[in-house]
């Protein structure tokens, strides 16, 4: 069954996606059984994108065409990241697009991308899973500005959802609850 809406938490570490069934919460399970998807994307050097655990399983023999932790990013600018920019293993730079409005680009190998496009290919893993469904509802830390909340909107967009609402993760939490 392909749900008409689905939830989305699109974590730092890791995502998942659920759906209500007859009046119940339904979570998202690939075929083995496992709900959560790894938050981490890998670029091989013919162009394969992996998402979730294979790109995970990359981590460590490629780290330089793997990235995780990108929701980090999402919405922010250099500015923001002063004190992580050391931590972070990719060069990040800021292109003006405009209007005063400036996005991040992370280098991995030799093309740039933005945290929404990153993202976006989490958030495509995960509505794939969910048999591709057109809207959505993610949730965002309740401490996301608006910069952040529309760059998660922007992500579902990348990732060809209809997004209905971005929901603080503590009122998700409340409702399921």
């Amino acid at each position: 069954m392909t749900p008409s809406v689905v939830g989305i938490d699109l974590g730092t570490t890791y995502s998942l996606a659920a759906f209500m069934n007859d009046g119940q919460p339904t979570v998202v399970r690939d075929a083995s059984g496992i709900a959560l998807v790894p938050s981490v994307v890998s670029f091989h050097r013919d162009g394969t994108v992996l998402v979730g655990s294979a790109a995970r399983d990359r981590a460590l023999s490629d780290p330089e065409h793997t990235i995780f932790s990108v929701k980090r990013l999402m919405g922010r600018t250099l500015a923001d990241l002063q004190k992580e920019l050391k931590l972070i293993p990719h060069q990040i730079t800021e292109r003006d697009v405009g209007d005063g409005r400036k996005i991040l680009t992370v280098r991995i190998g030799d093309r740039e991308h933005t945290p929404e496009e990153l993202s976006a290919l989490i958030l495509g893993e995960v509505r794939k899973r969910a048999g591709n469904p057109t809207k959505a509802v993610i949730t965002v830390p309740a401490y996301f500005d608006d910069g952040q909340r529309q760059a998660t909107r922007d992500a579902g967009r990348i990732a060809g959802l209809d997004v209905l609402r971005i929901v603080n993760e503590p009122t998700a939490a409340a409702l399921a609850y």
